[in-house]
């Protein structure tokens, strides 16, 4: 993942369905490469299509047309009953039932959104056209790209079942079939979309820019939140995120890499990123100020995170110029697929933790190659906290705990669900390994304490606090008279408060 600074030209993360220079192809019409459409496909489109304008009273005609696609018995109805999290109260949690969609896939997998079964308590399946429901296990989780796996130990439920086949990336332009359960029916429910977009987009689960596919859906109420197959039937991603009538697609590519992470390691190791913020050299007084040659194109780095690899190598004020001898535009693009063009964190995208990559840069006059080992992502404030427990630790009636972006969704105003964090609050840039917040104080008649409740502890008896473990640590060897809790707002030079607890 990279981040970008804000640009006044116009945004280069999407392909659009129009002609532009960036693209270099026409998408006012219908843009696919196939010439032919299987007998199965075009049941499933016809079938789509007709449930569009279909009525509940035509439930039971649906159901029976669709035992004739075997397509559809790779996906799965997902009951996930999950113990969320209480940020109020730290040591309480709230228990919800959901219901979602899920994708069968070779090697006795099933593959979700992590989103979906996060905080999980039990997970069950139930296959299309059979009435038991069947308990299932975690494999791996993979917040970055919003996926899960599982699987099931019951040979039952694998007897007669065929794993899904990927298929290649759509176009914009092409016809799509978004398939899932809903979850007031037992059946799969089906809707036409056409892609309008495909390009970097920001999975709102963890913050991560990742390749994904934005489709315009006339959803009618319903969310499908489930695989999406092509006009030849096969899999070309999984719904994950929807806002109106625009709908973000995880694509095959996306979910062939956290397949092949999980095969590779037994696990997922997460993904890796190139830590900097860079801005594009559209303009030719920039390349001529940082004494670019006039065919030469790159991207200028403003800014290189600490605590990766790449902190001891790349310095602000260098020119990216190339990656595995892939070159970078100006604007920040490299060639993609079919002759489109897509921002270059793509190419890292593709990567697998540890892997390395080949940069070059201008750093003045010079031209300089660096080989770097990525390293995935450290978030200062974590953008979701994956199924664990709330740690907390209560001192003097005051109650502490760790800072997390869903933390800031509930107690917070200012963000709601469809927002996502600022890159600045959840990469670590600063001395800590977490940010610790007052909670509450669980004493009555203690106002004090509501001057500070919700803010960033920065310091205990004048000693940075690094963690919620730090804190706890300090507070057990303590032996002075007085404890004084030093708080800020969000940034350690920003206004502090003072409180001190007396024993």
């Amino acid at each position: 993942m990279l981040t970008t600074s804000s640009s006044p030209i116009a945004d280069p993360l999407f392909l659009h369905n129009r002609t532009t220079n960036i693209i270099g192809r026409s998408f006012t019409s219908r843009a696919s490469v196939r010439e032919e459409i299987s007998s199965l496909g075009k049941k499933l489109l016809v079938l789509a299509e007709d449930h569009e304008d279909d009525d509940d009273d035509d439930d039971d005609d649906d159901e029976h047309d669709l035992k004739n696609i075997p397509q559809l018995d790779a996906v799965v109805k997902v009951f996930c009953i999950m113990a969320k999290p209480d940020f109020a109260s730290p040591w309480g949690r709230e228990q919800e039932e959901s219901y979602s969609s899920g994708l069968i896939v070779s090697g006795r997998k099933v593959l979700t959104t992590a989103h979906s079964v996060d905080h999980h308590t039990l997970v069950k399946l139930k296959k299309h056209n059979c009435d038991t429901m069947y308990t299932a296990t975690m494999l791996a989780i993979a917040p970055e790209c919003d996926l899960a796996m599982l699987t099931v130990h019951d040979d039952e439920f694998w007897k007669g079942v065929k794993p899904v086949e990927f298929g290649d990336m759509p176009s914009p332009g092409d016809k799509v079939i978004f398939t899932g359960y809903r979850e007031d029916r037992d059946y799969v429910s089906l809707m036409a979309a056409h892609v309008s977009r495909l390009g970097m987009r920001r999975y709102s689960f963890w913050g991560t820019k990742l390749l994904a596919l934005q489709v315009n859906v006339a959803r009618n109420g319903a969310n499908y939140e489930g695989p999406v197959f092509d006009e030849i039937c096969k899999c070309v991603g999984m719904e994950f995120q929807s806002k109106g009538n625009k709908s973000d697609v995880i694509p095959a590519e996306v979910i062939k890499h956290f397949i092949q992470d999980y095969d590779n390691n037994g696990a997922f190791t997460g993904l890796p990123l190139l830590a900097i913020k860079w801005q594009n050299m559209e303009s030719p007084y920039l390349r001529l100020f940082m004494k670019m040659e006039h065919d030469e194109q790159g991207v200028l780095v403003t800014e290189v995170k600490p605590n990766y690899p790449e902190s001891v190598i790349l310095k602000p004020y260098d020119v990216l110029l190339s990656i595995d001898g892939i070159d970078i535009n100006n604007d920040g693009t490299v060639p993609f697929s079919r002759g489109q063009r897509i921002e270059f964190s793509y190419l890292i995208g593709k990567k697998y933790n540890g892997d390395k990559i080949v940069i070059k840069v201008r750093r003045g006059s010079e031209i300089r190659e660096f080989i770097i080992n990525l390293a995935t992502h450290k978030q200062f404030v974590p953008t979701n906290i994956i199924g664990m427990p709330l740690p907390y630790y209560i001192i003097g009636g005051l109650v502490f705990t760790t800072l997390s972006f869903p933390y800031m969704q509930v107690m917070d105003d200012r963000y709601d669900r469809y927002m996502t964090p600022d890159e600045d609050e959840l990469f670590s840039q600063a001395l800590y390994e977490e940010r610790v917040v007052l909670k509450a104080d669980v004493n009555d008649g203690c106002d004090t304490a509501l001057l500070v409740q919700d803010q960033v502890l920065v310091t205990f008896n004048d000693k940075l606090v690094e963690g919620l473990k730090s804190l706890v640590s300090m507070v057990e060897i303590c032996n002075e008279d007085f404890m004084k809790f030093t708080f800020g707002n969000h940034k350690v030079d920003g206004p502090l408060s003072i409180f001190v607890l007396s024993f």
